[in-house]
Formats: C-alpha cells, sequence, structure tokens
C-alpha cells in the first residue's frame, strides 16, 4: 500500500516496527532467522556519510547491512577506503552487487575518481544504480552490466535461492538453485585503456569462483597492473589456477586476510 494515500500511516510507528523486527532477527537462531527473511523490509540504511537502499529478502549482503548498519565486510572496505581516500582513483568493483563497496569508495575518492563498477545481474544493476543516485555518484560511477571472462560473448548466469550476491557464472547445486539467465561478458582488458592516469588504482574482485576467467587475461598480459587488489580467496581450493601464487609472483604482498577475502598490495607501491 502506498504510505501517502494511507491516512492511518505514521513513519515514526513504521519505524519503530523496524526497529523492533531488526531486534528479534538478531537474537534469533539460524533457523528462525531463514522463516524471518521473506518479511523482512526493505529499507533506507546511512552508514559512515553513505546512504544504501537494501532489500534483507533477496541478497545476503544487503541483509547484513540491514541487520547491523553496515557492509559485512567491513574490515576489507576500511583497508580500500584508506587506500582511496581523498585521492584522484580508479576503483574496479567487480561483483558489484549492490554497492557495498563501490558507494563508500565512491564518497571516499578524491575529485576525477572513477569507479567502474561489473555487475552482470539485472535485479543488482537497478539496486546499485539507485544507491549510485541517492548518493549522488552519476559522475563518478560507471555501471557496467556484464560479468568478465578471457573473452568477449555470452554466459549463462547461475542464482542462488535468496541470494542475488552469490549468482554466478560457476554451477550452483540443485537444491540451491533458483534459475539462470544469459548475460554478457567482455575481458577486463577491454576497460583499462586510461588506467595510468589516476594517482592510485584499487581492483576488487568477489565473483564466486570464478575469478580466474576474470582476473587472468590481466595477470598474464605483462602490462598495467592496479596498485592493490582485494580477492575473495573463498573459493581458492576449487581454482584452476593458483591465483594467489601468480599474484605474488607479480610483486604484490599480503598485508590483509579476513572476511574470506585477501588485499594484495604492489610493492613498488607502497
Amino acid at each position: 500500500m502506498n504510505a501517502l494515500a494511507n491516512p492511518t500511516f505514521n513513519p515514526i510507528d513504521a519505524a519503530r516496527s523496524a526497529a523492533a523486527l531488526r531486534s528479534v532477527f538478531r537474537g534469533a537462531d539460524k533457523k528462525t532467522r531463514r522463516q524471518m527473511v521473506p518479511i523482512l523490509p526493505p529499507e533506507v540504511i546511512e552508514f559512515a556519510g553513505v546512504r544504501m537502499y537494501v532489500d534483507p529478502r533477496d541478497n545476503y549482503t544487503d541483509r547484513m547491512i540491514w541487520r547491523d548498519g553496515h557492509p559485512p565486510e567491513i574490515q576489507s572496505l576500511m583497508a580500500l577506503t584508506e587506500i582511496v581516500e581523498d585521492r584522484k582513483a580508479l576503483v574496479l568493483d567487480i561483483g558489484a552487487n549492490s554497492g557495498a563497496f563501490t558507494i563508500p569508495l565512491g564518497v571516499a575518492a578524491g575529485p576525477g575518481s572513477r569507479v567502474i563498477a561489473f555487475e552482470p545481474n539485472s535485479a543488482m544493476i537497478g539496486r546499485l544504480g539507485h544507491n549510485v543516485r541517492l548518493n549522488h555518484l552519476g559522475q563518478v560511477v560507471r555501471i557496467e552490466g556484464c560479468a568478465l571472462a578471457a573473452e568477449s560473448g555470452e554466459a549463462l548466469l547461475n542464482f542462488r535461492t535468496q541470494n542475488f550476491g552469490q549468482a554466478s557464472l560457476m554451477p550452483i547445486k540443485a537444491a540451491m538453485s533458483d534459475g539462470a539467465t544469459i548475460v554478457p561478458v567482455r575481458p577486463l582488458l577491454d576497460f583499462i585503456e586510461d588506467a595510468e592516469s589516476y594517482d592510485v588504482s584499487v581492483l576488487k574482485i568477489d565473483v564466486e569462483g570464478a575469478e580466474v576467467a576474470a582476473l587472468g587475461p590481466l595477470l598474464d598480459a605483462a602490462g598495467w597492473l592496479p596498485d592493490a587488489m582485494l580477492v575473495e580467496t573463498a573459493h581458492a581450493d576449487e581454482w584452476s589456477v593458483d591465483l594467489v601464487g601468480k599474484i605474488t609472483g607479480l610483486g604484490y604482498e599480503i598485508t590483509l586476510q579476513a572476511e574470506q577475502n585477501t588485499l594484495f598490495i604492489r610493492k613498488d607501491a607502497a
């Protein structure tokens, strides 16, 4: 129901109801939380000068922001924020989701910065775009509605039940699968032509096990490389290539391991 058309709607009561529901959700056991997910209300959450519209019903990252008041990978986010803060930065956010990294990094970066947010899931593209608008980042963030792979083409994006953020080009077990859709794919090398014009560059990648296809061609090209890379290494045992060894072999050192991520800093950029 449209609240404006409902004369009995009281925003204060609605806020109190949301707070009460959040309190119950925080204290509930795993089974109860799972049962509550379909009734959790979408909401705009504010943290650290950022506003994000989240829908806790269909996305784990949104659900954690709704529950805790900040993104779940806060240590990783803070580490990247310190790198780009007030600097002319290039940020490549591969697997941007609803913008948990895109938006705070776009807000923190200095004048002339560019955030390229790669997100192939059409549902999340809309939410990401809404969050870009909420934070007045239309001149900073560029959304690329594609996945990344070695060559241009198409691929099947597989969805996971109640979690758009874990959509993947990799297969999903039937018990957790919620359909699929064809999406465009492009090489990351297509997007770095002016990368050297920035003072600092950061790449963050979280693509649910498809990191080798997305990141491998950049690492093999023997050309430009970002100053810092935050890589989700939770699926490293599934990779066909030792990306960690390849990255460190290119002159990066590991400076943080947290929240299933590994932060690599290029030694000559430190």
